[in-house]
């Protein structure tokens, strides 16, 4: 038993290094810090913290770019369909009934984010929507962004549950797209401003409001359909 206890270094680093990535609310592609600055935050050796990396790497959590450096991998770590969703053959059901789970989750969701986001995370957020409505107003594919808007809201929130579900959220937005084939961008853009508005300026209730108005309209525009 006490084998089984026993962890190394490099296992308790990666376990830091996953932490770390996680509260500072890391985006997918973004670079990490090189390898000596790394080494020196965590008080390792390079040799120690190239091997948590290799483990991180290993678990989906990052990618290494020869030549360029550490990156956060677009997978997070997470299973592609942690819900088994792809097993559903009735597509327009399982949106509907994810859009009842979104319904349920992502307002409280908004609200949390509201309470913990930093400022350097509302500048991002905001980043976010000014690169969505340019894309729509350029008539450019903007599903992309969507995506990242709520996957950056559910890093906010903090919580590590809500987290792990996301990649179900994200085959929900990306199959409504495929079905109805209808392009919403402007009111999506209007949708995205007043939920990070909200967020932005702290107001829980406010958020929480703006994106179950924000779904509810899909919902509605999905029955339309």
């Amino acid at each position: 038993m006490e084998g089984v206890r026993y962890r190394t270094l490099p296992e308790k680093t990666a376990d830091a290094l996953s932490d770390y990535l996680y509260q500072e609310n890391y985006r997918v592609g973004q670079k990490l810090p090189n390898e000596l600055e790394l080494a020196e935050s965590f008080a390792v050796s390079r040799g120690t913290l190239r091997r948590a990396v290799e483990i991180l790497q290993e678990r989906g959590i990052l990618e290494v770019r020869r030549g360029s450096g550490t990156y956060i991998s677009g997978r997070m770590g997470l299973s592609d369909d942690p819900l088994g969703l792809t097993l559903v053959s009735d597509k327009k059901r399982l949106v509907q009934d994810m859009l009842d789970v979104r319904l349920m989750i992502e307002p409280e969701t908004a609200m949390l984010a509201a309470e913990r986001i930093t400022p350097s995370e509302i500048r991002a957020l905001e980043e976010i929507c000014r690169k969505l409505d340019a894309a729509v107003e350029k008539g450019e594919s903007y599903y992309q962004l969507d995506i990242e808007f709520h996957r950056f809201i559910a890093g906010c929130s903090r919580n590590l549950v809500i987290h792990s579900l996301y990649p179900a959220i994200v085959r929900t937005i990306l199959l409504q797209e495929s079905i109805t084939d209808v392009r919403t961008g402007g009111e999506t853009s209007r949708a995205h401003r007043e939920i990070c508005r909200a967020i932005s300026s702290h107001k829980g209730s406010e958020a929480a409001y703006a994106m179950r108005a924000h779904l509810m309209k899909n919902k509605e525009r999905f029955r339309e359909r």
